[in-house]
């Protein structure tokens, strides 16, 4: 749910399931100082009112991100 935790899971390997305001500029941020993309949005999911994973914007959803090797 923070920052901080989203980086260190994406370190690990990990995919993280999170919050994105769904703008092409944060995506974009993301990747610049993480290395890591959306690789799926969830079809099958309710929307779930949230706060984006890095500008704290509203966010209806969670994508999942990872750094593709």
């Amino acid at each position: 749910d923070t920052y901080d935790e989203f980086k260190k899971a994406l370190d690990d390997g990990k995919f993280v399931l999170a919050h994105w305001d769904g703008t092409a500029a944060t995506e974009e941020l993301i990747k610049q100082e993480t290395k890591a993309t959306i690789r799926c949005i969830p079809a099958a999911q309710e929307n779930e009112t949230g706060i984006c994973i890095k500008t704290g914007n509203p966010s209806t959803k969670r994508v999942l991100f990872a750094i593709a090797y």
